[in-house]
């Protein structure tokens, strides 16, 4: 497996992990069975096949480790992401509720800079558990549909 090749194409499904994930509206299609981390795995195999050009594609076993080392980017990249867009989703997210007629409580309000960290930190430890796990599973469904087929 061609080490460049494999770095590239992680990270950078690793930031479109963590910025999907993250940034505010986006990140509610997430919340549909971590959707961008499943994707952000399978676009880790496909750019690993498009650096390797004409050498063959990873494995099943190594479209996991794509996928899963992706999520674990992802995961990184979207704590800070959170953490910056933080104080302009909660107003967003108010003004929505709103929009909706929703009433009583809103969930949604600003914290403090300790609050926002804090969430992030919680957030970090949650998706470094369960991106590298749904990026593996992303890996592995684009391994074994971009095989190349046995002679």
């Amino acid at each position: 497996m061609d080490t460049r090749s494999f770095l590239f194409s992680t990270l950078i499904a690793g930031v479109a992990i963590g910025l999907l994930g993250n940034l505010p509206v986006l990140n509610l299609i997430n919340c549909a069975l971590c959707i961008w981390v499943w994707l952000g795995g399978i676009l880790a195999v496909v750019l690993y096949r498009w650096f390797q050009q004409s050498k063959p594609g990873p494995s099943v076993a190594q479209g996991a480790g794509l996928g899963a080392l992706s999520g674990l980017i992802g995961a990184l990249v979207g704590a800070v992401v959170f953490a910056v867009t933080s104080p302009l989703s909660v107003p967003l997210f108010n003004s929505l509720a709103r929009t909706f007629g929703v009433e009583g409580d809103l969930p949604f309000r600003a914290g403090g800079f300790g609050e926002i960290v804090g969430t992030a930190f919680i957030f970090l430890v949650l998706d470094s558990v369960l991106y590298p796990i749904f990026g593996a599973l992303g890996g592995v469904i684009a391994a074994s549909f971009t095989k190349e087929p046995r002679s």
